[in-house]
């Protein structure tokens, strides 16, 4: 009786994000005889529901390898692969079975096991229900107005395609404010024009409770690409032989557990426009198969996924809504470091409308988020210490917020408090009438500032 782990070939690919630990870098770990850093990344893994990592470690145990050999261990790891859809591990167990003449040890492991790594845990925490179509919800807001990003000209002329994917506010008049760059691809090639364009969307007002809202953490993904007209089928003719070498790759790599590229593919079959997504669509033609990606990626434990995916449970975007599940992965991300899912985090445990709600958890996240540069959380942290009285800490993140925007209303109004608070009434009146000519020009609600004023009066 023998079973193997499959060789991993690693492919240079020309992303520039840094390799994670993932189901590929542990099995190479693994066919390097590097058994114990191999062992401890299964499972890591196999507490996201990886099922390959799950098999792995029952291979490990019925060989050996980083681990005593156990074949009862070994037994109980590949059930548990089988209750994830691993066949190959279903018959791996029965050969055990034929071994080990103890069922009732081989049950009472077993299900040791499943309190901590079952299926029905995976299931009931973290997977999702994936629809193609958008779910909708009673209350998002609609968007009024759109102005397209342009198309940059050099990247247009090269037939180069690409995605930004982006987080904003919607503030209570419907205008988009605070926009963030999450993550894009190539890097810095679209970027600028996304921003410009997004910017100056307009959404009709998120009303709750017959009251206008703050809408945070709106969430999108931005495609740019070259299928138009006869522009599209030069390019396209040009580029179809290395596209499909570089999707074969491609392809390869995802498939033995490559997180990053799986990500990257996930974001690429969002969109049907894309020459790469219509190579791509070759190989994976069912309609969840940039969804079922995702979630391969953030079971691999790449933050960027993770938050991905949690930010689509929140919002029931490609997948049946469930908030549970959605801030589980988003807590995998912020504990993985993405400060925008230790943001988003922040935010969602103080909504006071979910059982979740907890300022000082809460707190905690923001704080991290802000420390490393965030800028909606510094923002917040501003707007949060100046309403608590909490100057000081006021002060130093007012001072962070200052540097990435020297003119945002929202710091600026809470500069204005601190002056008032300080007793330099005449310096808050100038910083609030700032603040409100700024709100004004770039089109943001503005009547709080404009009560404020009225107050100093």
């Amino acid at each position: 009786m023998k079973f193997y782990l499959s060789i991993i070939i690693f492919l240079s690919l020309t992303f520039s994000s840094t390799l994670r630990a993932d189901l590929l870098s542990a099995t190479l770990e693994y066919n390097k005889g590097n058994y114990l850093s191999s062992y401890q990344e299964f499972q890591r893994l196999a507490k996201l529901g990886n099922r390959d990592a799950i098999f792995n470690i029952g291979v490990m145990y019925l060989h050996g390898q980083g681990v005593e050999k156990n074949l009862t261990s070994a037994h109980s790891w590949f059930l548990l692969a089988a209750d994830f859809g691993v066949e190959e591990a279903r018959s791996a167990a029965r050969l055990i079975e034929m071994e080990v003449n103890d069922p009732t040890s081989l049950e009472n492991h077993y299900q040791t096991l499943n309190q901590n790594f079952s299926y029905s845990i995976f299931s009931r925490d973290l997977q999702p229900v994936f629809n193609p179509e958008q779910y909708t919800h009673d209350q998002q807001p609609k968007r009024i107005y759109t102005l397209d990003a342009k198309y940059p000209q050099e990247a247009y002329e090269k037939g180069q395609e690409g995605w930004v994917w982006l987080d904003f506010d919607i503030d209570e008049s419907g205008a988009v404010k605070d926009v963030e760059i999450l993550d894009a691809f190539p890097d810095n090639t679209f970027n600028r024009s996304i921003y410009n364009a997004v910017r100056r969307w307009r959404y009709e007002p998120y009303i709750v409770n017959g009251k206008a809202q703050i809408y945070r953490n709106r969430s999108l993904i931005y495609h740019f690409t070259t299928f138009k007209g006869k522009r599209y089928k030069e390019s396209f003719a040009s580029q179809k032989r290395e596209y499909q070498k570089k999707i074969s790759e491609l392809i390869e790599s995802a498939e033995q557990g490559n997180a990053i590229v799986q990500y990257y593919i996930a974001n690429w079959m969002v969109a049907d426009e894309h020459n790469a997504t219509r190579l791509l669509k070759f190989h994976w033609s069912d309609e969840n198969a940039g969804s079922q990606l995702l979630l391969s990626s953030a079971s691999n434990g790449y933050s960027n996924s993770q938050y991905r995916l949690g930010s689509s449970l929140l919002r029931g975007e490609y997948t049946q809504a469930n908030r549970e599940k959605g801030l589980n992965w988003i807590l995998l991300a912020a504990q993985g470091g993405f400060v925008h899912a230790q943001y988003r985090l922040a935010r969602e445990l103080l909504d006071k409308r979910h059982v979740e709600f907890d300022v000082e958890k809460s707190q905690r996240w923001m704080i991290a988020a802000a420390d490393s540069g965030h800028f909606r959380a510094i923002r917040d942290m501003v707007v949060q210490s100046v309403d608590n009285k909490s100057f000081t800490t006021a002060l130093k993140y007012l001072k962070l917020g200052l540097i990435q925007d020297d003119s945002h209303p929202d710091l600026l109004l809470a500069q204005a408090k601190i002056l008032k608070h300080q007793g330099q009434t005449s310096l808050a009146t100038k910083n609030a009438k700032k603040a409100l000519k700024e709100a004004k020009s770039r089109g943001w609600y503005s009547q709080e500032i404009s009560q404020y004023l009225q107050g100093l009066k």
